[in-house]
């Protein structure tokens, strides 16, 4: 028992302030507040950004053009308005979006998958066994590849503004720099959103678009439902239905695989050194030491990717040949179609993800240096080998999922046009459900650290006065060994 004065003085606050962060976790958490701070700015620069039209643009005339070609802008890849809450008469300087860095990841994707060029191909898989650094490169290579996707569509799109420009002197010009550099800022917002803020950036700024889309969806639907007079069964079962798969995107993103790990230096020191039975455990230690490997690492991104490069693909394809991509979109936006060319498109995201080689070299070198190995497997490289296996696998059967989940949105959407006149957007719920749930997880991950810094400080507190106690009762204990005169 220690006595009052070796007691360990713990640091306490105003009484107040522990009952309101009791009730409040996120007040304790100064990291927390100024990551949702941050957030909020930048997806307030975001938004900003798409009211601030563009210099020397005749605003009027593109909103009247743009409602008389909105048909047949469906029929090309339109569809990416209704998804992500764009408007099609918008004529901002962030208009070009994230489109030309998904556009260039897309293409390093494909140069992995097809294995051309060649000599492309193989500096590629250097640079992914290359750890950390070669994803450094790799993106790097990206974002140069996205400035070159900007310059291309920037100018395609000021083609397109110049019958409605103000002053044509100079307007093509002025209008690429201004569309790629906005496009170069946005990129930006998105990676400071990703080190300062909550989430990914680019899955932040779709998602406020398809809420904007959204909310303006659900503000019309209750005159719809009342035109088309819908029994209250029916919209109830729709609603339900709605629900459940938002329910079923959540369920997706929590289920993971469990690899049991061991520690070889602490299993050496439990067979070398034996033990009295009275200091023997009355229980087998429960043991809580797994690797989990989640079938959906990134929650519904790669659904966001697939949707965002589903809807623009005819457009891409018009560069090369415009009557090729409207047989595209034609096929593609069919609507017997639609759900299983989408679901296919979610699957091959899934399968497309070439940063798996490094996740799998980074948990293996975290295991070697904590003496740490996958139960059943060597370590070194076959760790390695068989921790990207297990990606696939979990990517294989993440990416079922999610297709699975995208086909049923759409199958679902398609239902409530028949029988209630109008779409609930379940593919917009999905999206915006998968990205709430991966921003409160990381919330929930940075509210623990200040209990774990706390609970640290007290075992440290508790140790040294311990500590202190012990040195104590080894200097009033008498030497045994008698003095010499």
């Amino acid at each position: 028992m220690l006595s009052s004065e070796y007691t360990p003085q713990m640091s306490s606050s105003p009484g107040w302030w522990t009952w309101l962060t009791l009730r409040l976790p996120l007040l304790g958490s100064p990291q927390l507040l100024q990551r949702i701070a941050l957030t909020v700015l930048f997806l307030a620069l975001a938004r900003v950004g798409q009211f601030i039209p563009l210099p020397g643009v005749n605003l009027a005339a593109v909103a009247s053009a743009a409602a008389g070609e909105h048909c047949s802008a469906l029929g090309t890849g339109g569809g990416f308005e209704e998804a992500f809450g764009a408007d099609s008469a918008s004529v901002g300087i962030f208009q070009l979006g994230i489109g030309p860095y998904i556009d260039a990841s897309w293409t390093l994707s494909l140069i992995l998958l097809l294995k051309i060029p060649q000599e492309i191909y193989v500096h590629l898989q250097q640079l992914r066994r290359a750890g950390r650094e070669g994803a450094a490169v790799i993106k790097m290579y990206t974002q140069v590849g996205s400035l070159l996707f900007a310059v291309v569509l920037g100018a395609k799109r000021a083609v397109e503004l110049r019958p409605h420009a103000i002053a044509p002197a100079g307007f093509l010009t002025h209008t690429m720099a201004t569309l790629v550099a906005g496009a170069m800022l946005l990129r930006f917002v998105c990676d400071q959103n990703e080190d300062h803020g909550l989430g990914d950036g680019i899955s932040l700024l779709i998602c406020a678009g398809m809420a904007a889309g959204y909310a303006a969806k659900l503000r019309q639907l209750p005159g719809l439902l009342a035109a088309a007079a819908v029994p209250a069964w029916k919209l109830g079962a729709a609603v339900s239905a709605c629900l459940a798969l938002a329910y079923a995107a959540v369920y997706v993103t929590q289920i993971e695989k469990r690899l049991p790990l061991v520690y070889y230096k602490r299993r050496t020191e439990e067979l070398g050194k034996r033990r009295a039975p009275s200091q023997l455990p009355a229980k087998p230690p429960r043991t809580t030491d797994y690797l989990p490997l989640r079938i959906a690492p990134s929650g519904m991104g790669p659904l966001l990717m697939a949707s965002f490069v589903f809807y623009m693909s005819p457009q891409v394809v018009a560069f090369v040949s415009p009557p090729a991509a409207a047989r595209m979109a034609a096929f593609l936006f069919n609507p017997a179609v639609l759900p299983w060319s989408f679901g296919l498109f979610v699957f091959m995201t899934m399968i497309l993800d070439f940063s798996s080689g490094t996740a799998a070299r980074e948990m293996a070198e975290w295991m070697a240096s904590v003496d740490a190995g996958v139960k059943g497997v060597s370590p070194g490289p076959f760790t390695e080998d068989f921790l990207v296996q297990q990606q696939g696998l979990m990517r294989f059967w993440g990416g079922l999922a999610i297709a699975g989940l995208a086909v049923a949105a759409n199958l679902f959407d398609a239902a409530c046009t028949r029988h209630l006149g109008a779409s609930l957007n379940a593919i917009s719920l999905i999206m915006i459900t998968g990205f709430v749930t991966t921003a409160l997880r990381q919330a929930q991950s940075l509210m623990q650290l200040p209990r774990l810094a706390r609970a640290l400080a007290r075992e440290r507190e508790l140790l040294s006065a311990v500590d202190l106690h012990a040195k104590n009762e080894t200097s009033l204990v008498p030497s045994s060994t008698p003095a010499i005169y």
